[in-house]
Protein backbone atom coordinates (compact mmCIF):
# COMPACT_ATOMS: atom_id res chain seq x y z
CA UNK A 1 0.00 0.00 0.00
CA UNK A 2 2.93 2.84 1.09
CA UNK A 3 4.39 1.38 -2.55
CA UNK A 4 0.90 2.58 -4.27
CA UNK A 5 0.63 5.72 -2.78
CA UNK A 6 4.73 6.44 -3.40
CA UNK A 7 4.25 5.88 -7.10
CA UNK A 8 0.89 7.73 -7.07
CA UNK A 9 3.01 10.74 -5.22
CA UNK A 10 5.55 10.19 -7.43
CA UNK A 11 3.06 10.02 -10.46
CA UNK A 12 1.64 13.47 -9.58
CA UNK A 13 4.32 15.43 -9.34
CA UNK A 14 5.64 14.62 -12.29
CA UNK A 15 2.53 16.24 -14.25
CA UNK A 16 2.67 18.98 -12.04
CA UNK A 17 6.49 19.33 -12.29
CA UNK A 18 6.21 21.02 -16.03
CA UNK A 19 3.85 23.03 -15.34
CA UNK A 20 5.39 24.95 -12.40
CA UNK A 21 8.89 24.81 -14.26
CA UNK A 22 7.03 26.94 -17.04
CA UNK A 23 5.18 29.16 -14.85
CA UNK A 24 8.85 29.70 -13.43
CA UNK A 25 10.07 30.34 -16.87
CA UNK A 26 8.53 33.42 -17.66
CA UNK A 27 10.90 36.42 -17.95
CA UNK A 28 10.98 39.59 -15.80
CA UNK A 29 10.62 42.99 -17.41
CA UNK A 30 12.30 45.74 -15.62
CA UNK A 31 12.26 48.97 -16.93
CA UNK A 32 14.71 51.91 -15.97
CA UNK A 33 14.82 50.32 -12.59
CA UNK A 34 11.47 49.66 -12.01
CA UNK A 35 9.88 45.79 -12.17
CA UNK A 36 7.03 45.36 -14.60
CA UNK A 37 4.42 43.94 -12.87
CA UNK A 38 2.93 41.04 -15.17
CA UNK A 39 -1.01 39.35 -15.50
CA UNK A 40 -0.68 36.12 -13.86
CA UNK A 41 -3.01 35.45 -16.52
CA UNK A 42 -1.04 36.72 -19.63
CA UNK A 43 2.42 37.01 -18.67
CA UNK A 44 5.61 37.55 -21.08
CA UNK A 45 7.04 34.35 -22.99
CA UNK A 46 10.41 32.90 -24.36
CA UNK A 47 9.81 31.41 -27.46
CA UNK A 48 12.32 29.75 -29.10
CA UNK A 49 15.51 33.09 -28.37
CA UNK A 50 12.67 35.89 -28.64
CA UNK A 51 11.07 37.34 -25.41
CA UNK A 52 6.92 37.52 -26.64
CA UNK A 53 4.77 39.84 -24.58
CA UNK A 54 0.81 41.24 -24.66
CA UNK A 55 0.66 43.89 -26.13
CA UNK A 56 -1.08 45.16 -23.14
CA UNK A 57 2.19 45.50 -21.44
CA UNK A 58 3.57 47.53 -24.38
CA UNK A 59 0.30 50.10 -24.00
CA UNK A 60 -0.17 50.20 -20.26
CA UNK A 61 3.67 50.13 -19.38
CA UNK A 62 5.78 51.57 -22.29
CA UNK A 63 3.57 54.39 -23.08
CA UNK A 64 2.66 53.52 -26.77
CA UNK A 65 -0.39 53.43 -28.65
CA UNK A 66 -1.37 50.30 -29.71
CA UNK A 67 -4.08 49.55 -32.05
CA UNK A 68 -5.42 46.16 -32.95
CA UNK A 69 -7.14 45.01 -35.86
CA UNK A 70 -9.10 41.92 -35.08
CA UNK A 71 -10.08 41.09 -38.89
CA UNK A 72 -6.55 41.39 -39.96
CA UNK A 73 -5.01 40.33 -37.09
CA UNK A 74 -2.13 43.58 -37.12
CA UNK A 75 -1.25 45.49 -34.24
CA UNK A 76 -0.03 49.46 -34.69
CA UNK A 77 2.31 50.25 -32.36
CA UNK A 78 2.86 54.49 -32.11
CA UNK A 79 4.72 57.18 -30.59
CA UNK A 80 5.13 60.45 -31.66
CA UNK A 81 6.35 59.91 -35.54
CA UNK A 82 7.21 56.51 -34.94
CA UNK A 83 5.52 53.28 -36.01
CA UNK A 84 5.46 49.91 -36.60
CA UNK A 85 2.90 47.97 -37.73
CA UNK A 86 3.09 43.84 -37.58
CA UNK A 87 0.59 41.00 -38.47
CA UNK A 88 0.47 37.80 -36.59
CA UNK A 89 2.39 35.35 -38.42
CA UNK A 90 3.73 37.46 -40.62
CA UNK A 91 7.55 37.14 -40.20
CA UNK A 92 7.93 40.74 -41.73
CA UNK A 93 7.06 44.08 -40.14
CA UNK A 94 6.90 48.06 -41.49
CA UNK A 95 8.72 50.22 -39.37
CA UNK A 96 8.06 54.11 -40.63
CA UNK A 97 7.25 52.74 -43.78
CA UNK A 98 10.12 50.72 -44.54
CA UNK A 99 10.06 46.59 -44.51
CA UNK A 100 11.95 44.89 -41.95
CA UNK A 101 12.50 41.30 -41.01
CA UNK A 102 11.33 39.38 -38.06
CA UNK A 103 13.24 37.09 -36.17
CA UNK A 104 9.89 35.87 -34.45
CA UNK A 105 6.48 37.29 -35.96
CA UNK A 106 3.55 38.26 -33.41
CA UNK A 107 1.18 35.43 -32.62
CA UNK A 108 -2.05 35.09 -31.13
CA UNK A 109 -2.29 32.86 -27.96
CA UNK A 110 -5.19 32.08 -26.33
CA UNK A 111 -6.86 35.74 -26.86
CA UNK A 112 -4.03 37.84 -26.21
CA UNK A 113 -1.50 38.77 -29.11
CA UNK A 114 2.22 38.70 -28.05
CA UNK A 115 4.80 41.01 -30.14
CA UNK A 116 8.51 40.80 -29.45
CA UNK A 117 9.96 42.94 -27.26
CA UNK A 118 13.46 43.42 -28.26
CA UNK A 119 12.12 44.45 -31.59
CA UNK A 120 9.60 47.01 -30.40
CA UNK A 121 11.37 47.96 -28.25
CA UNK A 122 14.27 49.22 -30.08
CA UNK A 123 12.17 50.08 -32.67
CA UNK A 124 10.75 53.00 -30.32
CA UNK A 125 14.40 53.88 -29.14
CA UNK A 126 14.71 52.12 -26.09
CA UNK A 127 18.45 50.06 -24.99
CA UNK A 128 17.07 46.47 -24.46
CA UNK A 129 19.26 44.00 -22.58
CA UNK A 130 19.07 40.39 -21.31
CA UNK A 131 20.05 38.46 -18.49
CA UNK A 132 20.09 34.87 -19.48
CA UNK A 133 21.37 34.13 -15.68
CA UNK A 134 17.76 35.81 -13.84
CA UNK A 135 15.86 35.74 -17.67
CA UNK A 136 15.71 39.02 -17.27
CA UNK A 137 15.16 42.04 -20.03
CA UNK A 138 16.43 45.45 -18.78
CA UNK A 139 14.90 48.55 -20.60
CA UNK A 140 16.21 51.73 -20.72
CA UNK A 141 14.34 54.63 -22.21
CA UNK A 142 17.29 56.88 -20.67
CA UNK A 143 20.40 55.71 -21.10
CA UNK A 144 23.03 56.41 -18.01
CA UNK A 145 26.93 57.81 -19.01
CA UNK A 146 29.22 55.91 -17.70
CA UNK A 147 31.82 58.39 -16.95
CA UNK A 148 29.76 61.49 -14.35
CA UNK A 149 32.85 63.81 -13.62
CA UNK A 150 33.75 64.00 -17.80
CA UNK A 151 34.56 67.67 -17.95
CA UNK A 152 33.71 67.63 -21.50
CA UNK A 153 30.21 69.70 -21.71
CA UNK A 154 27.65 66.94 -23.52
CA UNK A 155 27.73 68.07 -27.29
CA UNK A 156 24.36 69.54 -27.84
CA UNK A 157 22.66 68.97 -31.07
CA UNK A 158 20.03 71.31 -31.87
CA UNK A 159 16.79 69.68 -33.10
CA UNK A 160 17.24 68.65 -36.92
CA UNK A 161 13.94 70.32 -38.02
CA UNK A 162 15.93 73.71 -36.97
CA UNK A 163 13.97 74.41 -33.87
CA UNK A 164 15.51 75.13 -30.64
CA UNK A 165 15.44 73.06 -27.54
CA UNK A 166 14.02 73.99 -24.05
CA UNK A 167 15.82 71.97 -21.60
CA UNK A 168 15.33 73.31 -18.21
CA UNK A 169 12.50 75.75 -16.26
CA UNK A 170 12.89 76.86 -12.78
CA UNK A 171 11.73 79.08 -10.67
CA UNK A 172 13.12 80.87 -7.66
CA UNK A 173 12.80 84.18 -5.53
CA UNK A 174 10.52 85.30 -8.47
CA UNK A 175 12.63 84.67 -11.32
CA UNK A 176 11.81 82.53 -13.99
CA UNK A 177 14.95 80.85 -15.10
CA UNK A 178 14.86 78.77 -18.75
CA UNK A 179 17.37 77.07 -20.36
CA UNK A 180 17.36 76.13 -23.91
CA UNK A 181 20.30 74.64 -26.68
CA UNK A 182 19.05 76.98 -29.72
CA UNK A 183 19.39 81.01 -29.90
CA UNK A 184 15.82 82.39 -28.44
CA UNK A 185 13.84 85.89 -28.77
CA UNK A 186 11.22 85.50 -26.07
CA UNK A 187 8.12 87.73 -26.63
CA UNK A 188 6.45 88.40 -23.04
CA UNK A 189 2.74 89.68 -22.31
CA UNK A 190 0.73 90.41 -19.55
CA UNK A 191 -3.33 88.98 -19.02
CA UNK A 192 -5.38 89.82 -16.92
CA UNK A 193 -8.65 88.36 -15.25
CA UNK A 194 -6.98 86.28 -13.53
CA UNK A 195 -3.87 87.95 -13.63
CA UNK A 196 -0.79 86.16 -15.59
CA UNK A 197 2.60 86.89 -17.45
CA UNK A 198 3.13 85.18 -20.84
CA UNK A 199 6.11 84.22 -21.73
CA UNK A 200 6.16 82.82 -25.47
CA UNK A 201 9.22 81.23 -27.11
CA UNK A 202 9.10 81.10 -31.18
CA UNK A 203 10.51 78.03 -32.82
CA UNK A 204 11.14 76.17 -29.86
CA UNK A 205 10.26 72.67 -28.94
CA UNK A 206 10.57 70.58 -25.49
CA UNK A 207 14.11 68.72 -25.71
CA UNK A 208 13.67 64.66 -25.73
CA UNK A 209 15.11 64.54 -22.35
CA UNK A 210 13.11 67.01 -20.80
CA UNK A 211 9.99 65.42 -22.20
CA UNK A 212 10.85 62.00 -20.72
CA UNK A 213 11.85 64.00 -17.49
CA UNK A 214 7.74 64.52 -16.94
CA UNK A 215 5.95 62.01 -15.25
CA UNK A 216 2.26 62.21 -15.64
CA UNK A 217 2.91 64.32 -19.28
CA UNK A 218 5.47 62.57 -22.05
CA UNK A 219 4.33 65.19 -24.44
CA UNK A 220 6.45 67.43 -21.56
CA UNK A 221 3.75 70.02 -20.68
CA UNK A 222 3.67 70.28 -16.97
CA UNK A 223 3.57 72.80 -14.04
CA UNK A 224 5.22 73.62 -11.13
CA UNK A 225 3.73 74.42 -7.48
CA UNK A 226 5.65 78.09 -6.45
CA UNK A 227 5.95 78.44 -2.68
CA UNK A 228 8.46 80.66 -2.07
CA UNK A 229 6.65 83.51 -4.12
CA UNK A 230 4.19 86.29 -2.90
CA UNK A 231 3.52 86.97 -6.57
CA UNK A 232 3.80 83.88 -8.63
CA UNK A 233 1.05 80.85 -7.19
CA UNK A 234 2.21 78.35 -9.92
CA UNK A 235 4.33 78.01 -13.19
CA UNK A 236 2.79 76.00 -16.42
CA UNK A 237 4.20 75.45 -18.99
CA UNK A 238 3.02 73.48 -22.89
CA UNK A 239 3.39 73.67 -26.57
CA UNK A 240 1.54 76.25 -27.48
CA UNK A 241 1.57 75.99 -31.43
CA UNK A 242 3.03 73.26 -33.94
CA UNK A 243 3.33 75.70 -36.71
CA UNK A 244 5.30 76.92 -35.93
CA UNK A 245 6.35 75.53 -32.95
CA UNK A 246 6.13 77.56 -29.80
CA UNK A 247 7.10 77.02 -26.20
CA UNK A 248 4.56 78.75 -24.05
CA UNK A 249 5.28 79.51 -19.99
CA UNK A 250 2.25 80.70 -18.61
CA UNK A 251 3.09 82.23 -15.11
CA UNK A 252 -0.42 82.50 -12.58
CA UNK A 253 -0.42 85.52 -10.18
CA UNK A 254 -1.63 86.18 -7.31
CA UNK A 255 -1.42 89.90 -8.00
CA UNK A 256 -0.80 92.39 -10.83
CA UNK A 257 3.04 92.22 -11.81
CA UNK A 258 5.43 93.54 -14.47
CA UNK A 259 8.01 90.88 -16.35
CA UNK A 260 11.77 91.99 -17.14
CA UNK A 261 14.07 89.66 -19.22
CA UNK A 262 17.91 89.15 -20.01
CA UNK A 263 19.26 86.84 -21.63
CA UNK A 264 23.09 85.89 -20.94
CA UNK A 265 25.26 83.41 -22.65
CA UNK A 266 24.69 79.75 -23.90
CA UNK A 267 20.71 80.48 -23.90
CA UNK A 268 19.88 80.81 -20.19
CA UNK A 269 16.94 83.40 -20.14
CA UNK A 270 15.80 85.31 -17.05
CA UNK A 271 12.48 86.72 -16.55
CA UNK A 272 11.81 89.01 -13.14
CA UNK A 273 8.89 89.82 -11.87
CA UNK A 274 7.93 93.59 -10.08
CA UNK A 275 4.64 93.94 -8.22
CA UNK A 276 3.06 96.60 -9.66
CA UNK A 277 -0.06 98.03 -11.64
CA UNK A 278 1.94 98.95 -14.63
CA UNK A 279 2.15 96.74 -18.20
CA UNK A 280 5.07 94.94 -18.55
CA UNK A 281 8.43 95.64 -20.71
CA UNK A 282 10.44 93.46 -23.00
CA UNK A 283 13.54 95.46 -22.47
CA UNK A 284 16.80 93.62 -20.59
CA UNK A 285 17.33 94.37 -17.28
CA UNK A 286 20.00 92.98 -15.06
CA UNK A 287 19.34 90.89 -12.58
CA UNK A 288 18.36 92.22 -8.67
CA UNK A 289 18.27 90.68 -5.50
CA UNK A 290 16.79 93.19 -3.01
CA UNK A 291 20.05 92.79 -1.18
CA UNK A 292 19.59 89.65 -0.34
CA UNK A 293 22.79 86.96 -0.50
CA UNK A 294 22.49 84.42 -3.86
CA UNK A 295 23.10 80.91 -3.15
CA UNK A 296 23.38 78.84 -6.23
CA UNK A 297 22.33 74.72 -5.17
CA UNK A 298 23.36 72.50 -7.52
CA UNK A 299 21.72 69.10 -7.60
CA UNK A 300 24.55 67.33 -10.13
CA UNK A 301 23.77 65.21 -13.40
CA UNK A 302 19.85 64.91 -14.23
CA UNK A 303 18.52 63.46 -17.67
CA UNK A 304 20.48 61.42 -19.85
CA UNK A 305 23.07 62.26 -17.23
CA UNK A 306 22.25 59.61 -14.33
CA UNK A 307 26.01 60.41 -13.20
CA UNK A 308 27.37 57.08 -10.41
CA UNK A 309 25.07 54.31 -10.35
CA UNK A 310 24.95 52.65 -7.12
CA UNK A 311 25.70 48.51 -6.08
CA UNK A 312 22.03 48.43 -5.97
CA UNK A 313 21.38 50.21 -9.36
CA UNK A 314 20.44 53.58 -7.85
CA UNK A 315 21.34 56.81 -9.91
CA UNK A 316 23.26 59.58 -8.67
CA UNK A 317 21.08 62.08 -10.24
CA UNK A 318 18.30 61.00 -7.79
CA UNK A 319 20.22 61.13 -4.42
CA UNK A 320 21.58 64.90 -5.53
CA UNK A 321 18.29 66.15 -6.27
CA UNK A 322 16.94 64.36 -3.35
CA UNK A 323 19.32 66.83 -0.72
CA UNK A 324 19.44 69.30 -3.58
CA UNK A 325 15.40 70.12 -3.17
CA UNK A 326 15.93 69.62 0.76
CA UNK A 327 18.17 72.15 1.21
CA UNK A 328 16.35 74.41 -1.11
CA UNK A 329 13.26 74.05 1.36
CA UNK A 330 15.53 74.10 5.01
CA UNK A 331 16.94 77.69 3.05
CA UNK A 332 13.25 79.17 2.84
CA UNK A 333 13.37 80.07 6.55
CA UNK A 334 16.24 82.73 5.89
CA UNK A 335 14.37 85.73 4.31
CA UNK A 336 17.93 87.30 3.70
CA UNK A 337 18.93 84.62 1.93
CA UNK A 338 17.49 83.93 -1.97
CA UNK A 339 18.02 80.52 -2.96
CA UNK A 340 18.29 79.29 -6.28
CA UNK A 341 18.31 75.55 -7.76
CA UNK A 342 19.62 74.51 -11.26
CA UNK A 343 17.35 71.73 -11.61
CA UNK A 344 14.40 70.88 -9.66
CA UNK A 345 13.40 67.43 -11.88
CA UNK A 346 15.05 65.14 -14.06
CA UNK A 347 16.12 67.61 -16.49
CA UNK A 348 19.70 68.23 -18.40
CA UNK A 349 22.10 70.87 -17.91
CA UNK A 350 25.37 71.55 -19.63
CA UNK A 351 28.10 72.04 -17.23
CA UNK A 352 28.38 75.38 -18.88
CA UNK A 353 24.35 76.25 -18.39
CA UNK A 354 24.92 75.73 -14.65
CA UNK A 355 27.85 78.02 -14.55
CA UNK A 356 25.51 80.28 -16.39
CA UNK A 357 22.61 80.07 -14.32
CA UNK A 358 25.08 81.29 -10.98
CA UNK A 359 26.72 84.68 -13.16
CA UNK A 360 23.17 85.63 -14.49
CA UNK A 361 22.16 85.60 -10.89
CA UNK A 362 25.21 87.65 -9.57
CA UNK A 363 25.31 84.86 -7.19
CA UNK A 364 27.54 85.10 -3.81
CA UNK A 365 28.71 81.33 -3.59
CA UNK A 366 27.26 77.75 -5.42
CA UNK A 367 26.88 74.76 -3.94
CA UNK A 368 27.27 71.48 -6.18
CA UNK A 369 25.98 68.27 -4.75
CA UNK A 370 27.37 64.99 -6.10
CA UNK A 371 27.63 61.27 -4.92
CA UNK A 372 31.01 59.36 -5.36
CA UNK A 373 32.14 56.57 -7.14
CA UNK A 374 35.22 54.08 -7.77
CA UNK A 375 35.76 51.24 -10.34
CA UNK A 376 36.23 49.45 -7.04
CA UNK A 377 33.97 48.77 -3.90
CA UNK A 378 36.33 49.96 -1.32
CA UNK A 379 36.95 53.64 -1.51
CA UNK A 380 34.35 55.48 0.73
CA UNK A 381 34.11 58.42 3.21
CA UNK A 382 33.21 62.60 2.33
CA UNK A 383 35.27 64.69 0.52
CA UNK A 384 35.19 68.47 -0.53
CA UNK A 385 35.80 70.15 -3.97
CA UNK A 386 36.92 73.32 -5.07
CA UNK A 387 39.40 74.78 -8.16
CA UNK A 388 39.92 78.56 -7.10
CA UNK A 389 41.86 80.29 -3.81
CA UNK A 390 38.47 82.39 -2.87
CA UNK A 391 36.73 79.35 -2.58
CA UNK A 392 38.95 77.20 0.01
CA UNK A 393 37.34 78.77 2.76
CA UNK A 394 33.68 78.09 1.78
CA UNK A 395 35.36 74.27 1.18
CA UNK A 396 36.47 74.35 4.66
CA UNK A 397 33.10 75.45 6.40
CA UNK A 398 30.86 72.46 4.79
CA UNK A 399 33.11 70.20 5.10
CA UNK A 400 33.43 70.92 8.75
CA UNK A 401 29.72 70.52 8.79
CA UNK A 402 29.26 67.90 6.70
CA UNK A 403 31.48 65.46 7.88
CA UNK A 404 30.57 65.04 11.92
CA UNK A 405 27.18 63.97 10.72
CA UNK A 406 27.57 61.52 8.34
CA UNK A 407 30.13 59.08 10.03
CA UNK A 408 32.01 58.19 7.20
CA UNK A 409 35.47 58.26 6.23
CA UNK A 410 37.12 61.99 5.80
CA UNK A 411 38.78 62.49 2.92
CA UNK A 412 39.90 65.78 3.27
CA UNK A 413 39.36 69.01 0.77
CA UNK A 414 41.16 69.25 -1.72
CA UNK A 415 41.71 70.99 -5.39
CA UNK A 416 39.94 69.97 -8.73
CA UNK A 417 39.44 71.31 -11.93
CA UNK A 418 35.87 70.98 -12.10
CA UNK A 419 34.05 72.68 -14.60
CA UNK A 420 31.25 73.89 -12.53
CA UNK A 421 33.64 75.13 -9.75
CA UNK A 422 36.57 76.61 -12.06
CA UNK A 423 34.28 78.64 -14.48
CA UNK A 424 32.17 80.70 -11.92
CA UNK A 425 33.60 83.32 -10.69
CA UNK A 426 31.79 83.34 -6.62
CA UNK A 427 32.80 80.76 -4.25
CA UNK A 428 32.31 77.70 -5.55
CA UNK A 429 32.41 73.96 -4.21
CA UNK A 430 31.69 70.94 -4.94
CA UNK A 431 30.31 68.16 -2.19
CA UNK A 432 30.48 64.47 -2.56
CA UNK A 433 29.07 63.12 0.16
CA UNK A 434 29.78 59.41 -0.13
CA UNK A 435 30.74 56.69 -2.15
CA UNK A 436 27.60 55.44 -4.33
CA UNK A 437 30.12 52.51 -5.08
CA UNK A 438 30.71 51.36 -1.99
CA UNK A 439 28.13 48.57 -0.18
CA UNK A 440 28.28 50.62 3.15
CA UNK A 441 28.32 53.82 2.04
CA UNK A 442 25.88 53.12 -0.39
CA UNK A 443 23.47 51.86 2.05
CA UNK A 444 23.14 54.72 4.39
CA UNK A 445 23.26 57.59 1.33
CA UNK A 446 20.12 56.25 -0.04
CA UNK A 447 17.85 56.68 3.61
CA UNK A 448 16.02 59.62 4.50
CA UNK A 449 17.34 60.19 7.29
CA UNK A 450 21.19 60.58 5.62
CA UNK A 451 20.19 62.97 3.19
CA UNK A 452 18.06 65.24 5.89
CA UNK A 453 20.83 65.45 8.32
CA UNK A 454 23.11 66.38 4.84
CA UNK A 455 21.00 69.26 3.52
CA UNK A 456 20.40 70.56 7.38
CA UNK A 457 24.23 70.56 7.29
CA UNK A 458 25.20 72.24 4.08
CA UNK A 459 22.72 74.68 5.25
CA UNK A 460 24.28 75.29 8.31
CA UNK A 461 27.56 75.58 6.50
CA UNK A 462 26.09 78.44 3.93
CA UNK A 463 24.75 80.66 7.06
CA UNK A 464 27.93 80.28 9.07
CA UNK A 465 29.93 81.58 5.75
CA UNK A 466 27.60 84.15 5.05
CA UNK A 467 28.08 85.38 8.31
CA UNK A 468 24.17 85.03 9.09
Amino acid sequence: MKKWSAAVFVFLFLCLFPVMANADSSPSIVLDGVTIKQQSGAPAENIGKTVMVPIRIVSENLGYQVKWEKATQTVRVLKGNSSIQMTAGEDAATVNGSRVSLDSPPLVKQGTTLVPLRFVGEGMGLRVGWDNGTKTVSLFSIPPVADPENENDPVETPASNGLGELQNISFSGDRLIVATNGDMTPKVSSISGPDRIIVDLPDTTFSKEFSQGQVSSPDGSGSIQVTDSALVSKVRYAIFSKSPSTVRVVLDLNQAATAKWSLGENNVLLVDLTASDGEPTSQPALPTNDGKKVVIIDPGHGGRQSGAVSVSGAYEKDFNLSVGLKVQELMKQYTEIQTVITRQDDTELSLQQRVDIAQLNQADIFVSIHGNKFTTPVPNGIETLYSRKESKTLADILHKHVLPITGFKDRGVKTASLHVTRETTMPAVLLELGFLSNPSDEAIMLTEDYQDKCAQAIVDGIVEYLGL
